[in-house]
C-alpha cells in the first residue's frame, strides 16, 4: 500500500499520515529514506499497538494461505522485491483512519501478508464517506 503517495489529498482532507513499524529506529529511518516518506514513522518494538488493535501475528497468519502466495506474486509482477526483514517478520499490520476525538472511521486488519485495503476506500473514509471496513 502506498498511502504516502496520496499525502497531498490526505492533507487537503485536513488530516495527516503516520506509520508505525515494529523494527528498530535505524530501520525506520532507512525505510523512510528509501521510500521518500516525509511523514512520521514511529517504532513499536514491543508490538503493544499491534496487540491492542488485535492485529494478527504468526507464521500461518503471515504466509500460510493461498491468498498470501497470490499477494506475493502480484507484488513481484508489480516490481516489488522483499528486502531484508526489519522487525518481526510474522507481525501483520493494518490501516486505521482515526478522526479527531478518537473515532475510528475505518479499520482494516491484514488477514495475511500483502493484504492491503484499496486506497480509494481509505481516502473515502478520510474524506467523510463511509467506505466498507
Amino acid at each position: 500500500m502506498q498511502l504516502h503517495r496520496e499525502l497531498p489529498r490526505i492533507r487537503r482532507a485536513g488530516a495527516d499520515l503516520a506509520m508505525v513499524g515494529n523494527g528498530s529506529r535505524h530501520f525506520a529511518r532507512a525505510f523512510r529514506d528509501e521510500q521518500g516518506i516525509t511523514t512520521p514513522v514511529y517504532v513499536d518494538t514491543e508490538r503493544r499497538a499491534y496487540e491492542a488493535l488485535g492485529m494478527k501475528r504468526g507464521v500461518l497468519a503471515a504466509v500460510g494461505s493461498l491468498a498470501a502466495v497470490r499477494n506475493a506474486a502480484r507484488a513481484l509482477r508489480a516490481g516489488f522485491r522483499q528486502g531484508p526483514v526489519q522487525g518481526d517478520a510474522w507481525q501483520l499490520g493494518g490501516v486505521l483512519v482515526v478522526r479527531k476525538g478518537g473515532e475510528v472511521a475505518y479499520r482494516h486488519l491484514s488477514a495475511e501478508a500483502g493484504d492491503h485495503p484499496p486506497v480509494a476506500d481509505v481516502l473515502a473514509a478520510l474524506e467523510g464517506g463511509r467506505a466498507k471496513a
